[in-house]
């Protein structure tokens, strides 16, 4: 054959040509423009694809197809059941769904659902032809057969245990988790109360005798449904527990009608204040953009207009001085100034921290609101509140307006000297002197919130990789051994100082939810932890009627009922609680104190054994450590049990967002989204089994080809979308 010939068959088996897409962010390469802008999508937070049926949303419409084919309103929408009773639909509360739910077994109402669907149904066919007229008729006008079904359906009184505020009752919870870890159970049989708790009922070995078995296509499949949304919405208001937007614009009302009281009695007491000599601060700051007639009355009477002042230095200085590589891109004009004075003005000052006291407090409750003092904090933190309030707020110019100040404020809380300071725990003695010290901390953690869950992505990347680092080098620094408190159930009352024991536990508040963070890193994002269990030698969170008390009499006595002298939180230090949990035994004493901590500590434990979890699975060999992990999660499940059984209502602070008598006033003192703490439990104890299953798997491809990681491949990713898709597995994992 001529070598003319040979030519093509010679290209024929050529190798075919390289990749020439590349991703201009990670340097990928792909041979298809449409797998790059696919590959794109996986650098961003944005999701899309929304499903029609329920509130995932995902980055790519082939995972939504994938999606669709499990959902619960996917396949058969007209088959859907509603989940509320009829009562709580018709006055738009939020419903636990059981039979009676606990809106209506509080209040002795009938409890009827009259748009369910299957064999089991709680209604009778009358009722189901009812007309839209007699649905908004009176509970005590139902029809005798429809009683009848009801009361066929209630507990007989050797069944019936007492509701809890979050609308499970005592058999439910002791049914929570009844399967072992090595032989777990169906996620998928796990039904949810709308309220937001995992009803764990499913779980136990037989139902009652009174109750009818669950119809298999009726039970939702949802028993991740907290972090399901956690990990698919971005943002705060999306992502955590801050109340409904009618709670929100409540709020929102009441602090109007209270600024234009306070507004009243400013501009009343004027004739006080010589209006030809205002304050020269004032004067400085209004100074190169207008006269001080444009300056609004009622500031030449507000202290905290000073604060306004301190703010916009601050912001001013990070703007014309950008430090090297800034994240700051604003140029200082007049119009810059006006903007930041409007902003941080002394009545958006008191309206976003109202909204942060309500809305945002309970989910980080660091801060102790009862000896907080606005014209005393430092304004480093006031700004970062503030900011946490405009983003909760419910009027979407606050949430626009705030995003303006991200970065600015970010920049002078990590410039702090304050924050910056060789401030050891030997020079901690006095912790009211150090107050400020705490504050800075306080703020950079705000800012990391903020930045993690309202930022862009280089924000998130930022605060994840770099200033996340630097708190943890500064909680270091001050010394994470110092966050102790002293023996106050020793303490008689005269001897007790409240602000003494309010600092302390401002820190050991803050240091935990640091770890949190870092937890929070490694659950979603897959970053390895910068924390270790071995170095939280420190006191856990007192119980939060200690720390919500609003005087000093009513802390000293509260700390004398839950932790008297001889109590061994004194002694114990979270380290060691969770060492005690991973052992075979856990002492019935621990146990007890554990429970009676509350579920924020009970959050941070959870939240460790998602860290050790993470350590066994980034080790190179066999699971020899499960063993700790089993007995975690087993202990932590009977703590769980012995906290919601043994506590009734009205000794600990037991609130939650759902619960219709709870007043704006009080929003600030309900429990926030760790809560769900049985749903990282569960999230835990999932991967923990997946573990161990993987481990039995050997041998690899060439050159090590095989997964990273056996249950999360790609670490450090800012998108949740990974972690997603593992809780999407599990939701519709079927043994």
């Amino acid at each position: 054959m001529s070598a003319e010939h040979s030519t093509p068959t010679e290209e024929s088996f050529e190798a075919p040509e390289s990749p020439r897409y590349e991703c201009s962010i990670c340097s990928k390469r792909y041979k298809r423009r449409e797998h790059l802008f696919r590959h794109t999508s996986t650098h961003t937070s944005q999701r899309p694809y929304q499903c029609t049926s329920c509130d995932g949303a995902f980055q790519r419409a082939d995972v939504l197809k994938r999606h669709l084919r499990t959902c619960d309103g996917g396949a058969s929408r007209a088959n859907t059941r509603r989940r509320a009773c009829d009562r709580c639909v018709r006055q738009k509360k939020a419903c636990s769904s059981h039979q009676p739910c606990h809106s209506c077994a509080k209040r002795g109402a009938q409890c009827w659902y009259s748009t369910e669907t299957g064999g089991s149904s709680r209604q009778t066919p009358q009722n189901q032809k009812r007309t839209q007229q007699d649905q908004q008729t009176s509970v005590e006008t139902v029809p005798k057969q429809e009683e009848t079904t009801c009361t066929q359906m209630t507990p007989t009184p050797a069944t019936t245990t007492a509701m809890m505020p979050w609308g499970l009752t005592m058999e439910d919870l002791q049914n929570f988790g009844t399967s072992p870890v090595d032989t777990f159970f169906d996620p998928a049989s796990i039904q949810y109360p709308s309220a937001g708790w995992p009803d764990f009922s499913a779980l136990a070995p037989e139902p009652p005798a009174t109750f009818e078995p669950p119809v298999a296509h009726d039970t939702p499949r949802k028993s991740l449904h907290f972090l399901d949304k956690f990990t698919s919405h971005t943002g705060l208001v999306s992502s955590f527990d801050c109340g409904t937007l009618e709670q929100r614009e409540q709020v929102a009302t009441s602090l109007d009608r209270q600024t234009s009281a306070q507004l009243q009695q400013r501009i009343m007491a004027m004739p006080t204040l010589s209006m030809d000599m205002p304050s020269p601060l004032l004067l400085e700051s209004m100074s190169d953009s207008s006269s001080t007639s444009d300056i609004p009355l009622d500031w030449f009477n507000d202290p905290l207009s000073l604060k306004t002042h301190e703010i916009l230095l601050l912001i001013e200085e990070v703007v014309t001085i950008k430090p090297r590589n800034s994240a700051v891109t604003l140029d200082w004009s007049s119009a810059l100034k006006d903007s930041c004075l409007q902003f941080f003005s002394p009545s958006n000052i008191r309206r976003f921290l109202a909204l942060y006291w309500a809305m945002w407090h309970p989910n980080v409750n660091f801060i102790h609101r009862p000896t907080f003092d606005l014209l005393a904090a430092k304004p480093t933190l006031l700004a970062a509140m503030a900011l946490i309030g405009a983003c909760v707020s419910p009027d979407m110019p606050d949430n626009e307006d705030a995003r303006t100040w991200f970065n600015c404020v970010e920049e002078m809380v990590f410039i702090d000297d304050d924050f910056n300071n060789d401030l050891t725990c030997q020079s901690m003695g006095n912790m009211v002197i150090q107050r400020r010290k705490i504050q800075a901390v306080q703020a950079a953690y705000i800012v990391c919130l903020y930045q993690n869950w309202e930022g862009s992505d280089a924000s998130k990347s930022r605060i994840r990789r770099y200033r996340f680092a630097t708190l943890v080098s500064t909680a270091r620094d001050i010394g994470i051994t110092a966050a102790q408190h002293l023996n106050y159930g020793a303490q008689g009352r005269h001897e007790f100082e409240w602000k003494e024991y309010a600092a302390r536990e401002e820190l050991i508040r803050v240091f935990t939810w640091i770890f949190l963070l870092d937890t929070a890193f490694v659950i979603f994002n897959n970053l390895p932890p910068r924390m270790v269990i071995k170095e939280m030698r420190m006191h856990m969170a007192t119980p939060e009627s200690c720390f919500q008390a609003t005087t000093a009499d009513e802390c000293h006595q509260q700390i004398q009922l839950f932790l008297p002298a001889r109590s061994i939180y004194w002694t114990i230090s979270f380290r060691g609680s969770f060492e005690a949990i991973c052992k075979d035994e856990l002492p019935v004493t621990i146990r007890q104190l554990l429970a009676s901590l509350g579920p924020s500590n009970l959050f941070a434990l959870t939240s460790a054994i998602h860290s050790q979890i993470f350590q066994f699975r980034s080790a190179v060999g066999g699971f020899q450590l499960r063993a700790p992990i089993r007995n975690a999660l087993t202990h932590w499940r009977d703590i769980w049990h012995t906290f919601s059984s043994t506590f009734p209502q009205g000794i600990t602070p037991h609130t939650t967002i759902e619960d219709p008598h709870i007043q704006p006033e009080d929003l600030w003192r309900r429990m926030g989204f760790f809560r769900f703490a049985p749903e990282y439990w569960l999230l835990a104890n999932l991967m923990a089994d997946r573990l161990a299953a993987s481990r039995t798997e050997t041998g690899l491809g060439p050159l090590d080809e095989g997964p990273l990681d056996p249950i999360l491949n790609q670490y450090d990713q800012t998108s949740m979308r990974q972690i997603n898709d593992l809780i999407m597995g599990f939701q519709t994992f079927q043994i």
